[in-house]
């Protein structure tokens, strides 16, 4: 499956799925031109920018792995899920995506669970992934040795004191029901290793790697 050939399908299913939107508007709308207009534009930019990042991470794999990459099944699910989920997403999903490409070459993840991480990927919000990123290891946002006993979410209060926390209770709620996280609750006060231990399950740590997650910065 050359790069190529993945334009040619995404781009036909970009086609297909603005024609399909336009045949719902009534004739003459503004709307169809609207339409019409982010199709060859914010769309265009968007897989553009998929692409790019796509091609800059294949460029830096062996080349023995590239060659298998037509034969890859779980390669080719990856990048068409891929190339239609950044249509409808930022630019610092669209590289995670990328990165997901890139991994799908190498990974040893069967191909149902790669499809459940994407599905994930795409209702999760930077809020939700800030979060995920954080309880793989609280320790790591927490470099004092003065706090004994406290909250998880006490530590993830002072690394992100701008954040929305209205949005906590349902980020958590999603991450723990998705399988994600191994507790639906962040304020029960612990011991200091019990708030700075690991919460992420398995499938967590899958999702951070397979998408190549880092620490975000608070802004």
């Amino acid at each position: 499956l050359s790069m190529n050939n993945a334009n040619n399908i995404v781009s036909g299913a970009l086609k297909g799925t603005v024609k399909g939107l336009v045949a719902t508007i009534p004739g003459g709308s503004l709307l169809v031109s609207i339409v019409d207009e982010i199709q060859n534009g914010i769309f265009q930019d968007r897989f553009n920018e998929w692409k790019e990042n796509v091609e800059e991470r294949l460029s830096n794999l062996e080349e023995s792995v590239v060659k298998e990459l037509p034969k890859n099944d779980i390669f080719a699910t990856v990048l068409l899920i891929s190339a239609q989920l950044a249509l409808k997403t930022n630019k610092e999903k669209i590289k995670l995506l990328a990165n997901a490409v890139a991994n799908s070459a190498t990974t040893n993840l069967p191909e149902e669970r790669v499809v459940l991480l994407l599905n994930c990927i795409e209702k999760y919000t930077i809020p939700h992934l800030m979060l995920l990123r954080f309880l793989q290891n609280p320790r790591e946002y927490n470099p004092s040795d003065s706090i004994w006993m406290g909250a998880t979410i006490t530590v993830y209060d002072d690394y992100y004191p701008k954040r929305d926390k209205s949005l906590d209770k349902v980020i958590i709620r999603d991450l723990y029901s998705d399988g994600l996280i191994s507790t639906d609750s962040l304020s029960t006060t612990m011991t200091k290793d019990g708030m700075l231990a690991k919460k992420t399950t398995d499938l967590g740590d899958n999702f951070i790697e397979f998408f190549g997650i880092e620490q975000y910065k608070d802004e």
